[in-house]
């Protein structure tokens, strides 16, 4: 066992030794949050556990089960046809998180004879989703139509069938793509294009449901993915497409066919989450947030971004001043984390400012202050 656990130790004291060793660290509720993906504050606010009381049911706990044997339950056939509804989507599929809906989707849709041209900046879960199947991976610059153009076409012209994956929202950069651009693109080069959404719904796009809600009925939008662990402050997620994906998936996703169902308390949560949307609690909110953050940085150094989301970041690749910042901010009274390599690549290294509905005019001022130091 020795050279067993002389591999785990020196893969510790190498990150360690690299500034890139991770630690569990205790939240503090009494700090302002500017670090959650609470985007409209449901969860921390209190306004999810009100709707969920509303929405309980003490008809089952534990699912008991995989969805093919005993869990399918009928209140979860339901959410996920109301969410559908909601989201102007043929139909949906729940699974019980976002790295799972990734990973379930994109590893039964990669066989021999297709091809993943992603953006380099996708979530680990699209990147571990794509190594899991068996189709071709290409990476394209970060939302750089003209790279994704030509690996289009050298793709298409060896016949290979085509999916382009993107975000609604980058969480790192807090960018957005050109979707209209991309579907352009993926109709020219007969494409398919797959857009996860997690920090976008709620938060961008028309009505807050994410910035591909307006092509929700373009022939070359292949699917969506949506998930309840950012804006919607629970967890889960959905995976929105035609009621040929979903049959699709049922039978050849792995990380839904072998998973015991959603509970009860999950469920309730999600359809609470809905009914939260619809009312677009805190939207307006969330919006002045926003462009308080963007009024306030306007005329400062450009190491603070400037994007239209809640997803900011004050960039800087010396680590240790990072780190002290962080201290500072920490000290402060204020909850905020350093993002730094391989998360993003080495000299992208920052620290990612979260804008939530419940955040006010002084504390951003303040955040912004003590960066500015």
């Amino acid at each position: 066992m020795e050279k067993h656990h002389q591999f785990i130790q020196s893969k510790l004291e190498q990150a360690a030794s690299s500034n890139k060793l991770r630690t569990l660290k205790k939240t503090s509720p009494d700090k302002v949050d500017f670090f959650s993906n609470d985007y409209l504050g449901y969860s921390t606010k209190g306004l999810l556990s009100q709707s969920i009381s509303n929405n309980s049911s003490p008809q089952w706990v534990g699912a008991t089960g995989s969805r093919l044997i005993s869990g399918n339950h009928p209140e979860i056939e339901l959410l996920e046809q109301d969410f559908a509804d909601f989201m102007d989507s043929p139909s949906a599929l729940l699974y019980n998180s976002g790295y799972m809906a990734n990973v379930g989707l994109l590893s039964a849709l990669g066989d021999k004879e297709s091809c993943f041209v992603f953006d380099e900046h996708v979530h680990a879960s699209i990147k571990e989703g794509m190594r899991l199947g068996f189709g071709q991976k290409i990476a394209f610059k970060h939302n750089d139509l003209p790279d994704l153009e030509r690996k289009l076409k050298s793709q298409a012209e060896k016949g290979k069938r085509i999916f382009v994956l993107t975000e609604g929202l980058f969480s790192m950069h807090g960018d957005t793509p050109d979707i209209q651009g991309m579907l352009n693109l993926c109709q020219k080069h007969q494409a398919a294009l797959i857009i996860d959404e997690a920090h976008s719904l709620g938060t961008l796009g028309l009505d807050n449901k994410g910035i591909s809600t307006e092509f929700h009925d373009h022939p070359n939008l292949f699917a969506r993915v949506i998930t309840f662990g950012k804006a919607a402050g629970g967890h889960g997620a959905m995976v929105l497409g035609s009621g040929m994906l979903r049959d699709f998936l049922v039978n050849f996703s792995r990380a839904f066919i072998y998973t015991t169902a959603p509970s009860i308390d999950q469920v309730n949560s999600i359809r609470s989450t809905l009914d939260l949307f619809k009312k677009k609690s805190n939207f307006e909110e969330l919006d002045k947030a926003i462009q308080s953050y963007l009024n306030f940085v306007k005329d400062l150094p450009n190491n603070f971004s400037q994007n239209p989301s809640p997803i900011q970041y004050w960039q800087c690749a010396d680590i240790p001043r990072l780190k002290d910042k962080v201290e500072l901010l920490q000290g402060s009274g204020f909850n905020c984390y350093a993002i730094l390599s391989p998360t993003v690549k080495p000299g992208e290294e920052r620290i990612r400012i979260v804008l939530h509905a419940f955040n006010t005019k002084k504390e951003i001022q303040e955040l912004i202050n003590l960066l500015e130091k």
